[in-house]
C-alpha cells in the first residue's frame, strides 16, 4: 500500500470571486531554480546559518530526493544531496529540518522502509557525500505515514512527531527519538483516538504556552481541530484546545508559534468568505482563547491559506495561499500588527509559466539577515515543475 499524496492539493470546493485585493503587490519576486516536470514539491524549506537553502522533492528520482541551493556571487547553484531508493524511505512530503549546529537534516518519508508505513531520517554532511541514516521505519502499530514535519526542542535537542494513520486506534500517533551516544532511541507518546480525541494529524507540532506541551492541529472532528500534548510524570495525554465550526475557519493546514507559546494558523477553507483564514490561538490562565485576525477574500486577495511564518523579531506573520491572486495561482502574503488589528498586503501573486512559480504549497521562511522570504511552489517556472522562488519585501 501507498500513502503518497497525490501531486494535486485538496483545495476548497468554492468559487473564487472577483474582489478587489485588500493591497497591491509591493515587492520583487526571482525564480532561483526550476524543477523537471512531476518533481511535486510540497515542503517548506529551510536555511543554514550562511544563507544555504534545503528542501526536498518527493517526485524527484523515483522516490523523492533531499536538494540544497547555495548562492555564488549573486548565482543559485543546485545540488542533490541524496536520493531515496524506498527501502530507506520514500517520498519526503513535509521537507526537511535542519540541526545548524552540526548541519545534519533531519526528516520524515511518508512511505517506504522496511514496512512501507514511512520512516524518520538524518542526512549529514560528509567528506565527499552526503549520508542518510533511518533513525525508524514504522510498523503500522507505533504509526504509519507521516506526513508533518518534524519538530526538534531547542534545549534537548529530542525531535517530535506525529504520524497519520495507525497506532492503537488507526488514528494516528505521536512519537518521540531522543539521542544518547550517537544512538536515537524510539517511542511512541500518544495512539490518537478520534471520536472525542483527535485523529489523523498532518500537521508540524509546535511547542505550547507552557513546558511539556505540544500543539497540533488535525482535520477530525468536522472541521478540523487543534489539540494539545501534555507530559506530565512521563505519560502523555491530549485535549482539544479548539474544534473549528465553519464561519471561524474549516481545515487547519499550518501553524507557527511564538517564544511566548501564542499560535498563529491558517485554514484552507471557511471564514467570513469561505476562502479561510489566519488565527490567532493565544495561551490564557487556564485555556487558549481563539480569534480570526484575517479572512481571506478570494480573487487577487487569495485564497486557501497554506502556510504560516511568524516573524518573532517584529511580530509579522508571512504566509501563502495556493488559490487567488491575480492570475489565480496563489499569493504570498504579510500581516503586520496594528495594536487589535492586523494590515494584511499581498506581496507576491504567482502567475505561473515560464517565468513564475504557481501555486504555492507551503509556509515560506524568512532569511532574517536579509529580510527575504523564501519558498517553494508546486507547479510554475520554465520546466512546468515547480520552483524555488525568493521574495524581497
Amino acid at each position: 500500500m501507498t500513502a503518497r499524496a497525490d501531486s494535486t492539493r485538496v483545495v476548497a470546493t468554492v468559487a473564487l470571486c472577483t474582489v478587489a485585493a485588500t493591497s497591491a503587490t509591493a515587492a520583487t519576486e526571482k525564480v532561483l531554480y526550476s524543477f523537471e516536470a512531476g518533481a511535486d514539491l510540497i515542503g517548506r524549506l529551510d536555511q543554514d546559518s550562511k544563507g544555504v537553502l534545503y528542501g526536498a522533492a518527493q517526485g524527484l528520482d523515483g522516490y523523492g530526493a533531499i536538494f540544497r541551493l547555495r548562492q555564488k556571487n549573486g548565482v543559485w547553484h543546485y545540488t542533490t544531496l541524496f536520493d531515496f531508493n524506498n527501502t530507506d524511505g520514500a517520498y519526503p512530503y513535509a521537507g526537511p529540518l535542519m540541526d545548524r549546529s552540526t548541519g545534519v537534516l533531519y526528516g520524515t518519508t511518508v512511505d517506504g522502509g522496511d514496512s512501507g508505513n514511512g520512516t524518520v531520517f538524518s542526512v549529514a554532511p560528509a567528506v565527499r557525500r552526503w549520508s542518510e541514516n533511518v533513525l525508524h521505519g514504522f510498523s503500522g502499530s507505533d504509526g504509519a505515514y507521516p506526513y508533518a514535519g518534524l519538530l526538534r526542542d531547542k534545549a534537548t535537542g529530542n525531535l517530535y512527531g506525529t504520524t497519520s494513520r495507525g497506532g492503537r486506534y488507526g488514528c494516528g500517533t505521536a512519537f518521540e527519538l531522543i539521542e544518547s551516544n550517537g544512538k536515537w532511541t524510539f517511542s511512541t507518546i500518544y495512539s490518537f483516538r478520534g471520536g472525542s480525541d483527535a485523529c489523523s494529524p498532518v500537521l508540524q507540532l509546535k511547542p505550547g504556552a507552557k513546558p511539556g506541551t505540544l500543539i497540533g492541529g488535525a482535520g477530525s472532528g468536522g472541521y478540523g481541530q487543534l489539540f494539545q500534548l501534555k507530559e506530565a510524570h512521563g505519560v502523555w495525554s491530549d485535549s482539544i484546545v479548539y474544534s473549528f465550526t465553519g464561519g471561524d475557519g474549516r481545515f487547519p493546514t499550518d501553524l507557527d508559534a511564538t517564544s511566548e507559546g501564542t499560535i498563529y494558523g491558517v485554514t484552507q477553507a471557511g471564514g467570513q468568505y469561505g476562502y479561510g483564514v489566519v488565527f490567532k490561538l493565544a495561551p490564557t490562565l487556564k485555556k487558549y482563547g481563539y480569534s480570526v485576525i484575517y479572512n481571506f477574500r478570494g480573487g487577487s486577495d487569495g485564497a486557501n491559506g497554506i502556510g504560516i511564518n511568524v516573524d518573532g523579531a517584529t511580530g509579522n506573520l508571512y504566509g501563502t495561499t495556493d488559490l487567488g491572486g491575480t492570475a489565480g495561482g496563489g499569493t504570498l502574503f504579510g500581516l503586520v500588527p496594528n495594536g487589535n488589528t492586523w494590515t494584511e498586503t499581498v506581496l507576491h501573486s504567482f502567475t505561473g509559466g515560464a517565468n513564475d512559480g504557481d501555486v504555492p504549497a507551503s509556509r515560506p521562511i524568512l532569511d532574517r539577515t536579509t529580510g527575504a522570504l523564501y519558498g517553494t511552489t508546486q507547479y510554475g517556472g520554465a520546466n512546468g515543475g515547480g520552483t524555488v522562488y525568493m521574495v524581497q519585501p
